[in-house]
């Protein structure tokens, strides 16, 4: 066999409760959703201060492998707020895509139009199984503002068959997202979405969770020593969420 069965589990989609379903539809329809009361007080804190002394240790805008950075990271992997919507969205069979952050200083531009994932949409679906897909999820630390440059999305754009523009410009549909600290941000690969200039006079502080279908291949190698452990030593799920099945 090439994988351990009981990490995988004997199920692809979990049972959802009515709420759940509401969420997944609203997801599936226009690609983002809000999560409430993802962080709880002491976690935000716990976040910020461990980003903080990461932003100071390396002094880069964008950290790479993120729980390699810092024990207090870690409880992210598997959220429950977050990762019960990740599997709602994705089915059991999920794994961690990457672990980031980002820290926008005051006076940094407006990003560009983008998408995360490389390869174009397709209006039809694949004839099999369920297309790739990958969720991301923003943990602003920060409450957005106008000011400080709130995420910008295109509700519904993760079914366009075109990329965006290689521009800032504005859609008449474009959305403000103002996110405020304990507020998680979900967003399909495929939305077009940007973040906005940093008109402020304070860092803008996120961390980024994103997850993929678990047979996908990973953008980071999860090959660091506190990642190393987690898998080795973790539960069935984290183990599954951190590449444990190198091959099916």
């Amino acid at each position: 066999m090439g994988y351990d069965a009981e990490i995988v589990g004997p199920r692809m989609n979990p049972d959802l409760t009515p709420e759940l379903e509401r969420e997944t539809a609203f997801f599936r329809k226009w690609g983002y959703l809000i999560v409430e009361d993802a962080l709880t007080l002491s976690q935000i804190e716990q976040l910020r201060d461990a980003l903080d002394e990461t932003f100071d240790r390396h002094g880069e805008t964008f950290t790479h492998q993120l729980l390699e950075e810092d024990g207090r990271f870690a409880f992210l992997l598997d959220n429950p707020p977050v990762l019960d919507r990740m599997k709602a969205i994705l089915g059991n069979c999920i794994q961690l895509h990457s672990a980031t952050a980002r820290v926008t200083g005051p006076g940094e531009p407006d990003q560009n139009w983008h998408r995360d994932i490389p390869w174009p949409k397709d209006p039809d679906p694949p004839p099999y199984g369920n297309e790739p897909g990958q969720v991301n999820c923003g943990y602003y630390l920060d409450q957005l503002t106008m000011e400080n440059g709130p995420v910008v999305i295109v509700p519904g754009s993760h079914r366009a068959p075109f990329k965006p523009p290689e521009t800032h410009a504005r859609f008449p549909d474009e959305k403000h997202v103002l996110a405020r600290p304990g507020q998680a941000v979900l967003f399909d690969g495929w939305l077009f979405h940007r973040g906005a200039a940093n008109q402020s006079e304070r860092n803008r502080r996120v961390c980024l969770m994103c997850y993929q279908n678990a047979w996908m291949k990973s953008r980071e190698p999860f090959d660091g020593p506190r990642v190393s452990a987690m898998r080795e030593n973790g539960t069935k799920e984290q183990k599954l969420l951190l590449g444990a099945i190198d091959r099916w």
